[in-house]
């Protein structure tokens, strides 16, 4: 008989992964679309299905992350991936499934993914979101809600990797991992200075390619066992991740996935890009052609079921108010997000005889007339950098690890 490992390693006598049929395995293909998890937005929904979005708010096909594959969400700072994975999170909740939330980096803040869950109303429920019908329903979704806490990389691999049989629950049909990236940059520093200062620069250097060496294999099987738990337990696995600057001779510097290689990047079936823009109305009335969006977000559809995409790919707008995600209903031809006709241009080649800071400020004048910057750039600091921005924005760069356990109450008090 093989004895249960406390330390969440699996026996030697006891198969790492559940047996599954062909048959199960061909009904959980076959089915997987049609139990789908919703991502809060519709035209995001049929994009990862490879449908063409609507409009409408009636969508007769169902949409969103597909069971059995493992999903990235990554950008800058502030710009709504926790939100994001909330979202989702409310919507299988709401299901009638089981989450598995695990904190990477910061703990969940209970306030705020109730606030989210009292937006995602149930279908029989038109009531405010204060009503007493979904505050009796909370401590019923709250109950498939379960939070872990992992504050290095081992903690990750040991229970993701090396799951016991109680994990993941019974009935789980996603598990969420927010900011993974901060635990790889922990586990594997990249500057020098991160090591010992006792050491030399030739041992240092050994140091840094043996990090970077480890880093790939950790990475590569990490995708692999992720992978596989997902197949094997017909469950979605949503990742989020921060980015990181690359500087190329060509493009300049620009952001790219904190996490990426060759292993990670063919073991990630659905890949989304977040980031915020401005978006001023094209087409309309007089009223409203030409205006501009506030607080305006956009979601990048760059990898679909393994299929990827050019640029930024398909591009879905929203915003992000107190009880979740809002899509914004405008139409692809009515709005024009600058940044991603700008990241999506080539790069302008340099003449044979232009010198490297040799523009005149009459050019620099010019190209800023050109693209429109200097239109855009007023002085709104004091008005719309309130506290409110601050506490969204510095709490991503500051890396916290406690117990989960304290979230955990929060969150069901």
């Amino acid at each position: 008989m093989a004895e249960q490992d406390v330390s969440n390693f699996s026996s030697p006598l006891s198969h790492r992964l559940p047996t599954v049929s062909a048959s199960q395995a061909l009904h959980n293909l076959t089915s997987s679309r049609s139990k789908a998890i919703s991502t809060g937005l519709k035209r995001l929904d049929a994009l990862l299905q490879g449908r063409e979005p609507t409009l409408s708010s009636q969508s007769a096909l169902p949409g969103g992350l597909s069971r059995s594959q493992v999903t990235e969400v990554y950008g800058p700072p502030g710009v709504g991936k926790t939100t994001f994975a909330m979202q989702t999170c409310a919507s299988a909740l709401h299901a009638g499934n089981a989450v598995v939330w695990v904190d990477a980096a910061q703990v969940l803040v209970g306030s705020r993914l109730k606030d989210v869950l009292a937006g995602l109303r149930l279908p029989d429920d038109h009531g405010p979101p204060s009503s007493p019908a979904v505050a009796r329903s909370m401590e019923d979704v709250l109950d498939q809600f379960h939070h872990f806490t992992c504050p290095t990389l081992p903690h990750l691999l040991a229970l993701l990797t090396h799951p016991s049989p109680s994990f993941p629950p019974e009935n789980t049909s996603l598990i969420i991992v927010d900011s993974i990236s901060t635990l790889f940059a922990t586990a594997f520093p990249r500057a020098i200075d991160s090591f010992d200062s006792n050491q030399t620069s030739a041992k240092k250097n050994d140091a840094v390619q043996w990090a970077a060496s480890r880093r790939w294999s950790v990475m590569g099987d990490l995708i692999s066992k992720l992978g596989k738990l997902a197949a094997t337990r017909y469950l979605t696995i949503l990742l989020t991740s921060q980015t990181a600057t690359r500087v190329r001779a060509d493009t300049g510097a620009v952001l790219h996935p904190s996490i990426s290689g060759t292993a990670w990047d063919g073991g990630i079936s659905n890949r989304i890009v977040l980031y915020r823009d401005w978006l001023t109305l094209q087409e309309g009335d007089g009223s409203s052609q030409g205006k501009e969006v506030r607080g305006a977000r956009f979601a990048g559809v760059v990898k679909a079921s393994g299929v990827l995409y050019s640029g930024l790919g398909r591009v879905v707008p929203f915003t992000v108010e107190k009880y979740g995600l809002q899509e914004l209903e405008i139409s692809a031809d009515s709005a024009e997000p600058g940044a991603a006709s700008i990241i999506s241009a080539p790069p302008l080649k340099r003449k044979r005889d232009q010198i490297a800071d040799s523009q005149s400020e009459d050019e620099d004048a010019g190209s800023e007339e050109e693209f429109g910057w200097a239109d855009d750039d007023h002085p709104l600091v004091p008005e719309d950098f309130t506290e409110e921005h601050l506490d969204s924005t510095n709490g991503a760069h500051d890396t916290l690890f406690s117990v989960g356990a304290e979230a955990a109450e929060d969150i069901k008090s």
